[in-house]
């Protein structure tokens, strides 16, 4: 009798177990977080390797974030509608529990850049239903905050010479040849996420106190330099503890 007991509880345990695993299988490969970029190189990569580093420590699947390819549109509304777009094995973006565009401000700027107009439109369409990770002027202030806090106005140019000069006071040999040109090879862009990794703490911080500078009257359109990538991160952080 006492066997028959004890064959009965190992069976419970088992199925137990089993019932254990297909919830934890579920969780982790549930659709959790979908990114469609502006740019095609920087930030990408960037936030492919926090991607890489959580699915190596298996807190979430290969399938449950995922940053939608570039289909070659740089402004705010074509990011936005390019995120609208996607659709592979059944599955588009409103499967996905966090839905988040990355843009810049981008200024008009030597012949560059985006109209404020559409900067504006890619908020007013993406209502309560898609969040935005902005930076204003580019997406590398985000990164020039790992090193330092900047309050006063910087373009594109100049962010990239700052952080370039950031990463050789760090690693002069990894970054003996890094320059304007070079900047977004994909080799250095992996390089600097391994700088800026250990810094993370340091740009959120910054990041939201920058945000608080302006107080109520925080404009992303106007106001340079601001950023709330920091809100992102958060979310990959979740991930992390999750």
């Amino acid at each position: 009798m006492a066997r028959r007991g004890g064959d009965k509880l190992f069976q419970k345990n088992k199925q137990n177990k089993k019932d254990l695993e297909r919830k934890i299988k579920t969780k982790k490969t549930k659709a959790k977080l979908i990114i469609a970029c502006e740019d095609s190189i920087s930030a990408p990569t960037y936030f492919q390797e926090i991607i890489n580093e959580l699915i190596l420590n298996k807190h979430i699947s290969p399938s449950s974030v995922v940053i939608v390819p570039h289909n070659g549109k740089t402004h705010p509304t074509g990011v936005l509608e390019n995120l609208k777009n996607y659709d592979k094995n059944g599955i588009n973006y409103k499967d996905f529990d966090e839905k988040w565009i990355v843009i810049d401000r981008d200024v008009n700027y030597k012949g560059g850049g985006h109209t404020k107009e559409d900067f504006n439109n890619a908020f007013k369409k993406a209502k309560r239903e898609i969040k935005i990770a902005y930076a204003n002027d580019s997406f590398e202030l985000w990164y020039l905050l790992h090193f330092t806090y900047r309050n006063t106005p910087i373009m594109r140019d100049e962010i990239i010479k700052e952080i370039i000069k950031s990463l050789k006071n760090k690693d002069e040999n990894i970054f003996r040849y890094l320059d304007e040109d070079n900047f977004k090879q994909a080799k250095y862009q992996e390089q600097i996420f391994k700088i800026l990794k250990e810094l993370q703490s340091t740009a959120i911080e910054n990041a939201k106190r920058l945000l608080e500078s302006y107080s109520n009257f925080h404009n992303p359109e106007i106001d340079n330099p601001s950023t709330n990538i920091h809100k992102l991160i958060e979310i990959f952080l979740e991930l992390e503890n999750d």
